[in-house]
């Protein structure tokens, strides 16, 4: 039967090929789940391609990469854009979130075809794939938001639609009323691929993106605290070992990177201005020309970084404490901590500064909001030892005070 439909695929045309032989994958993972009793692997899918009829269709009549067809050339740049444009169909017209999720294990599950998926996730965004965003995000929490694979996928999703076309920025826009959970996942993805150190900070229109998207609704940053549907993480074939539900260990979610941006952004402004302050050799006009520009941008940033900064508090308030999960470990406030006491480093008389102080204050906030919420376990002395390395800060000498006395 499997050599039968080979067969018959071989002899379509393309795009019609494409079609078909994405039904006959789904034939197989139905017949498939049907003999394992609805749950679990899928006989005969857990070996090599060429023992893998699923697989083998996949490779030959969606991806092109094998053919026993005398004629078979590559894709033209127009056949590969129609591929995705099928694939994009096919998941939207899909509405059994399983089965979406079986067949995109199939074609995407080893990662592969991570080229092929960074495009589709791309077109999704457009055409507003909900099906095919929501597996994303299934295959992002099973990689681990801020692992290498996810990051590329998010880093292409930037380029189309925040660098490359700056006007393109409005379709993202509407993200989160596609696919909250791929949303939640991009952003987790995003403070990863973008760190605030040296050049790599987040572009403003991505921050300013992020910061509307919290403030509208706060609880965006913690959807992945929702455990997926298990039926649905079954579909991806144990592929993915013991790391079948990431979240009931250490969940990842946007908090902790957004957290940092807001800290570190104030420090990193004025290192940028105690920089320029001493070049030498400049112009008296070229100086106040660049002098304005970098007041007219640092004013910016400082706003958004503020406004973004309020509505990471929004939304850690915004946990049932009786549904709260940890989202943060101490340990990433000690890195944190010393990423902040850095960059403080470079800074004269960092006591009298009112970035240094932003920074600090912003700090305490987010230790404070996060235990007081359940977000963060930590021992009575822990805060003592974050505060060690760091300036005077009056916020933080109340906060260790109450900690101290409770």
């Amino acid at each position: 039967m499997d050599n039968l439909r080979l067969h018959y695929l071989q002899q379509l045309d393309f795009p019609e090929c494409t079609k078909v032989g994405l039904q006959h994958i789904e034939e197989y993972l139905s017949q498939g789940s049907q003999r394992s009793g609805g749950g679990g692997r899928i006989p005969g899918l857990g070996g090599s391609t060429s023992d893998n009829p699923a697989q083998q269709i996949a490779q030959e009549f969606v991806f092109f990469h094998t053919s026993r067809r005398p004629y078979h050339q590559r894709l033209s740049a127009i056949q590969e854009l129609q591929v995705l444009e099928i694939l994009c169909n096919h998941f939207h017209e899909q509405r059994d979130s399983k089965k979406a999720m079986a067949l995109f294990d199939v074609l995407f599950g080893n990662a592969g075809q991570l080229e092929v998926l960074c495009r589709l996730v791309s077109m999704g965004v457009a055409v507003q794939c909900k099906s095919l965003l929501y597996c994303a995000a299934i295959w992002m929490e099973l990689q681990g938001c801020t692992s290498p694979n996810p990051t590329k996928l998010c880093k292409m999703l930037v380029d189309d639609y925040c660098l490359l076309v700056p006007s393109a920025t409005s379709v993202l826009c509407g993200l989160p009323h596609i696919s909250r959970r791929f949303t939640c996942n991009f952003m987790t993805s995003v403070t990863s691929l973008y760190p605030f150190s040296g050049d790599q900070c987040p572009p403003y229109a991505l921050v300013e993106m992020i910061t509307e998207w919290i403030n509208k609704d706060p609880g965006l940053g913690l959807v992945s605290l929702t455990p997926a549907d298990k039926s649905v993480i079954q579909k991806t074939q144990g592929r993915y070992g013991q790391v079948a539900q990431p979240w009931l260990s250490k969940v990842q979610t946007p908090i902790p990177g957004l957290a940092h941006w807001c800290i570190v952004a104030p420090l990193t402004q004025e290192a940028i201005r105690a920089k320029l302050n001493n070049r030498h050799g400049e112009t008296v006009v070229h100086e106040a020309m660049e002098t304005e520009h970098t007041n007219n941008t640092e004013s910016k940033n400082l706003q958004i970084y503020s406004k973004l900064n309020v509505g990471i508090i929004q939304t850690m308030v915004s946990v049932n404490p009786e549904q709260s999960k940890i989202y943060l470990a101490m340990q990433d406030m000690f890195l944190l901590v010393k990423t902040v006491t850095g960059l403080i480093q470079q800074i004269a008389n960092p006591t009298e500064n009112d970035s240094v102080q932003t920074a600090l204050d912003r700090l305490g906030q987010f230790f404070q909001v996060a235990k007081g919420t359940g977000g963060l376990q930590c021992d009575k002395g822990d805060l003592s030892r974050m505060c060690q390395s760091l300036p005077s800060n009056r916020f933080l000498e109340i906060l260790q005070q109450q900690t101290e006395a409770s």
